[in-house]
């Protein structure tokens, strides 16, 4: 069976750099856990997270984050429009003016409350998912914080397993397909786990739609309670009609977990084993054979 190349965007002004450059033993990345990710707030390291592996989410842009030094660019239908509505708002307000006097008089009946947005607050963070921030974290680029307190290696890992039910399975896979030189992003917008990208979405569309099942690594019987979603036909071959709509392909993460681990650590993920397994819909006319 013949993969699918993966599909190259038309136009891109970066070039892909491997995520291993971000690793240096003599600085390390400070994040701050919230209750459900990571934040990074140096802008500079944002920047360079996202551009050495497309690591996190910045809250204010769309991918790259730019917010801070972005210039605003519209067209001239939408600046007239802005203006127009601008010019239509010529409702009038009252000012109070206090004269400079300590009398008790009363100088604010008139006074109506306002609320303001200050946007001089807003600066924008680096949001990186629980299995991104742990996988820096074990490579020895990131420093986790909770509430000034730096968290060790097991700290993290019992703090993100009570943070998410499903942390260890999807750490595994990320992890997994991380090492393969893949870049892994959340799927949930095609409602699957992960996508995965050659070099990075801003270079390649996503190649793979992967959803993640859990069997026993003997019996090969499915593990409900450690799987997100249900893995009946129906639902299945939905699925995969929407990433052939979509130009991805379906690849569904086998991980075969053994009987002995009730609870997975990061020691013990070299035990795990995973198969994968491409998704695709048969169809006769494209697989006859064709005899003379």
């Amino acid at each position: 069976m013949e993969l699918k190349i993966p599909r190259k965007k038309t136009y891109c002004k970066w070039k892909p750099i491997s995520f291993l450059s971000l690793i240096d033993p003599n600085t390390k990345i400070s994040g701050y856990f919230n209750g459900f990710s990571v934040l990074v707030q140096n802008t500079a390291i944002m920047k360079e997270l996202h551009t050495k592996g497309c690591f996190g989410k910045a809250n204010l842009s769309r991918s790259y984050p730019s917010h801070q030094n972005s210039t605003e660019i519209i067209r001239k239908r939408v600046y007239d429009r802005r203006k127009t509505w601008g010019l239509n708002n010529k409702e009038k307000k009252k000012i109070i003016v206090v004269p400079d006097s300590d009398s008790e008089d009363d100088y604010f009946n008139n006074l109506k409350s306002e609320y303001c947005i200050d946007t001089s607050s807003l600066k924008e963070v680096l949001a990186l998912s629980l299995e991104e921030a742990y996988f820096l974290h074990a490579i020895n680029c990131l420093n986790i914080y909770q509430q000034e307190e730096l968290l060790n290696g097991k700290s993290v890992w019992t703090l993100f397993t009570k943070t998410d039910k499903y942390f260890s399975q999807n750490y595994v896979v990320y992890q997994y397909f991380r090492f393969k030189n893949w870049i892994v992003k959340p799927g949930i917008k095609f409602g699957g786990d992960y996508l995965l990208y050659k070099d990075g979405p801003a270079f390649y569309h996503a190649s793979y739609l992967v959803i993640i099942d859990v069997l026993d690594q003997k019996t090969l019987q499915r593990n409900h309670n450690m799987v997100r979603r249900s893995m009946e036909a129906t639902n299945m071959i939905a699925l995969n009609r929407l990433c052939e709509t979509v130009g991805k392909e379906l690849l569904i993460c086998q991980i075969l977990w053994p009987e002995e681990i009730t609870t997975l650590e990061f020691q013990n993920l070299n035990k795990i084993t995973i198969n994968e397994v491409v998704m695709r819909r048969w169809i006769l006319s494209e697989n006859r054979e064709l005899k003379s």
